[in-house]
């Protein structure tokens, strides 16, 4: 199972071709993903969302602030921490992988029946809750 996970992957990997479109790594488009989910975000809970140590995703930060993709304010409830958010740029670029993640998705599902869709989409979520 997980080499057709890692070859469904290979097929659709949006976020290379982002990745290369915007000058960012794999982890970069995934924080701009994150950070687009929500209003603000702290830089704990961000690094915490991304699976990654508080340097690492300090790290990650501060490139994609030093890029111009996000902005940080210190945190109202707790100045050690940042309240993060999207640029003009960062939505910009999120736009660009919502819409590649969109292509994806309807190039996986187009050969499927509605049963079929539901069918997968279900064990994905069964798959989701075990882990």
């Amino acid at each position: 199972m997980i080499d057709e996970i890692l070859e469904l992957k290979k097929r659709c990997n949006f976020s290379d071709e982002i990745g290369l479109a915007f000058n960012l790594t794999l982890g970069e488009v995934a924080c701009i993903s994150i950070i687009a989910g929500h209003k603000t975000l702290s830089s704990k809970n961000l690094s915490s969302l991304m699976d990654l140590s508080p340097s690492r995703g300090s790290r990650v930060i501060s490139r994609l602030i030093d890029r111009g993709f996000i902005v940080a304010k210190p945190d109202e409830n707790d100045r050690r921490n940042l309240s993060l958010s999207l640029t003009e740029a960062g939505k910009k670029c999120n736009s660009a992988i919502q819409k590649e993640k969109k292509c994806c998705e309807e190039r996986i599902l187009s050969e499927l029946t509605i049963e079929q869709k539901t069918a997968v989409n279900n064990g994905l979520n069964i798959l989701l809750q075990v882990l």
